[in-house]
């Protein structure tokens, strides 16, 4: 079971997170906390493996940082900042594995909490804009866009221009949105009726095109530049819909 703590003052704010990564992951069990749980002694040692906490220019962050690793144990530490800025202090721990500005899209901390719990870190750029291509997309622009099997998913003008924006081509795109529903490879090489290898390497060519070595890393990327891969509202599913 992967155990994830939600360190946040702010009790509305606080159920309102717990409620949007409650799916984040299979087998997860999550703890919505507030500071105060930060400085009682533990009546016997706890362990999780990711901890959510709260941050602001308030608060001294290597001391939140210190109470939540002897409250908690965490494997990795996500802060998430009341800015888009990582807090000014140089002495943090190596559990610290990124930030999130509370002010990011709710895709971008799921996509961030599940690169984490995969092994890697979410220190974001800067945040594009995803919707500035699509007024400039013409009707030629398109057409080179339609799926080649009519059996290949139908993507929104909205992934066009996500396309576009990370530099891929439809059918990276394609194979980038199924990637973030979880799908192992077979299935993603049946939903676009193509082969396991072909799938694999469209897979490998826009780990390239992303600058990233897996999965996890990939979806992160997108949404950190503001790509949504499909997902219309928060915890639903990437909008491609299969041809009948």
């Amino acid at each position: 079971m992967t155990i994830i703590i939600v360190v946040e003052p702010h009790a509305l704010l606080r159920v309102g997170i717990v409620q949007l990564i409650g799916n984040v992951t299979p087998d997860v069990k999550i703890e919505g906390v507030d500071y105060s749980m930060l400085t009682k002694t533990p009546v016997e040692p706890r362990e999780s493996d990711l901890v959510l906490l709260s941050v602001s220019p308030s608060h001294e962050t290597s001391q939140l940082v210190q109470s939540a690793e002897a409250a908690y144990g965490p494997k990795s530490i996500i802060l998430l900042a009341d800015d888009g800025d990582m807090p000014a202090d140089t002495k943090l721990p190596s559990t610290v594995k990124g930030y999130v500005s509370k002010t990011a899209q709710p895709e971008l901390l799921q996509a961030s909490i599940r690169l984490v719990l995969a092994g890697g870190t979410c220190f974001p750029l800067r945040k594009t804009d995803a919707s500035e291509p699509i007024a400039g997309l013409k009707k030629q622009d398109m057409r080179k866009w339609q799926p080649t099997s009519q059996k290949a998913p139908k993507l929104s003008l909205q992934a066009y221009a996500e396309s576009e924006m990370l530099g891929l081509t439809p059918r990276q795109y394609e194979v980038l949105v199924l990637l973030a529903r979880g799908y192992p490879m077979k299935t993603v090489g049946r939903c676009l009726n193509i082969s396991v290898a072909t799938a694999k390497a469209h897979t490998e060519t826009l780990y390239q095109r992303l600058d990233v070595h897996n999965r996890n890393a990939a979806v992160y990327a997108a949404v950190s530049r503001g790509a949504k891969l499909g997902w219309a509202s928060i915890g639903g599913n990437p909008d491609i819909v299969p041809d009948s």
